[in-house]
């Protein structure tokens, strides 16, 4: 579930935690800079407006999530949580991790393997934290998914056309048909 229906106003517990391969972390975590993003090769004509955009790909989400502990019920859990970033992958598969968190779900990250487990950091007043850096796992596709735009999906109107004109051709069409039309109509 996204935040559109688990949002943090009628949920703040939801957003508290994470669930790693369904086990809910101890303490509080908070969840940064995980981001969807989209790769472009941009190519700038020399004297010229504007660019040619190609679409490259889209890399992995990476970002950290910081564990925040206070009890000592929290740091005995945390031994085991800590457990399921910690994997020692043989030479031919990665191991990834299913992870949910509501902020996670809005970008669609659900799988992960873990890039680091940093120490216990006294943050002051019995609390302390430990960040972890998770990167996004998914196999790349087995076809070449380049692609370089056509145009936009709507059409600007060009600013030096006289009003009423079309850069349409369906359009100017459909309007001569129309006036046709009412011009047939308003004949005897």
């Amino acid at each position: 579930m996204s935040s559109a229906s688990l949002n943090p106003i009628d949920n703040p517990q939801d957003w508290d935690v994470i669930r790693i391969g369904g086990v809910t972390s101890p303490g509080v975590c908070s969840v940064s800079d995980f981001k969807s993003k989209h790769e472009w090769d941009i190519k700038k004509g020399k004297g010229t407006y504007g660019a040619t955009l190609t679409y490259v790909g889209r890399p992995p989400c990476q970002g950290t999530i910081k564990f925040k502990l206070w009890t000592p019920a929290h740091f005995l859990a945390w031994a085991s949580f800590r457990d399921l970033f910690n994997y020692i992958p043989d030479r031919k598969t990665v191991t990834p991790i299913d992870i949910y968190h509501p902020a996670l779900a809005d970008v669609g990250l659900n799988s992960v393997v873990c890039e680091g487990v940093g120490q216990v950091v006294h943050e002051g007043e019995q609390l302390y934290s430990i960040t972890v850096e998770l990167i996004e796992y998914f196999p790349s596709p087995k076809a070449n998914i380049t692609a370089t735009p056509a145009g936009s999906k709507g059409k600007a109107p060009n600013p030096n056309s006289p009003v009423g004109a079309s850069d349409d051709p369906v359009a100017d069409a459909q309007q001569k048909e129309v006036a046709a039309l009412l011009n047939k109509a308003g004949q005897p």
